[in-house]
């Protein structure tokens, strides 16, 4: 892969030198995964670091043996960091959504490639605060309605992941479940969200191509000023 296409596809490496993108290709190695398989397990995090190319994953923590996600990753994402940085049991697992294909870079080597560069260490500190300011964000999440609660999480997932086409933004056609569980809705209130969104053209999902279409995003940021102020 070019340094370049290399840079535009990751944001971490976004602005980087040209000598500092060839000596992190130089480590990666290419791995990929056919739907619903295990990519990391309870017991292998801190062995890699994981870019994905394409596709899409989640992370999943147990809660009284049960698996419940807490987060889903597009192209573009990583994950695997809080592994090799904390060298902590999380009690939790990555699981392919989609097919996917990924780079990975052993725990040691990425070590290195955060040592000699700052601002891949900057850039990695801020995501990782980011992701500790949404998860205290959680807490308020319970008292906003259930339709504002799918909607944020379907706009997050747009925002951050999402592909725009001439229609709208196109993201996967998620499992109900996992949109249940990052929006702390029950499956019952989510399938009922969705067939509303449905329903007002909001949301069109396409089984055959395991795509979901949002096709007015204004109208969805809307509803979020309009039922998460009440």
């Amino acid at each position: 892969m070019e340094t370049q296409e290399f840079a535009e596809l990751f944001p971490l490496f976004h602005n980087l030198s040209d000598e500092t993108l060839e000596s992190v290709i130089k480590l990666l190695e290419t791995k990929t995964y056919e739907r619903g398989e295990t990519i990391i397990s309870q017991d292998d995090w801190g062995s890699c670091f994981y870019l994905i190319s394409s596709g899409w994953i989640k992370v999943q923590r147990f809660y009284g043996g049960q698996p419940i996600t807490i987060e889903i990753i597009g192209k573009g994402g990583f994950v695997g960091e809080i592994g090799i940085l904390g060298n902590a049991n999380f009690h939790s697992q990555v699981l392919s959504v989609s097919d996917v294909e990924m780079f990975t870079i052993s725990a040691q080597r990425f070590i290195q490639v955060l040592f000699r560069d700052a601002q891949i260490q900057n850039r990695l500190l801020k995501s990782m605060v980011n992701k500790v300011i949404e998860s205290q964000e959680y807490y308020r999440f319970h008292h906003q309605a259930t339709k504002v609660r799918l909607v944020t999480i379907l706009l997050s997932l747009a925002d951050k992941y999402g592909q725009a086409i001439e229609n709208g933004m196109e993201i996967y056609n998620f499992h109900l479940q996992d949109l249940a569980d990052l929006a702390l809705l029950s499956l019952e209130e989510c399938v009922q969200n969705v067939s509303k969104l449905e329903h007002k053209n909001l949301v069109k999902i396409d089984n055959g191509s395991n795509t979901m279409l949002l096709p007015n995003i204004k109208q969805l940021h809307h509803i979020i000023g309009q039922l998460g102020n009440e």
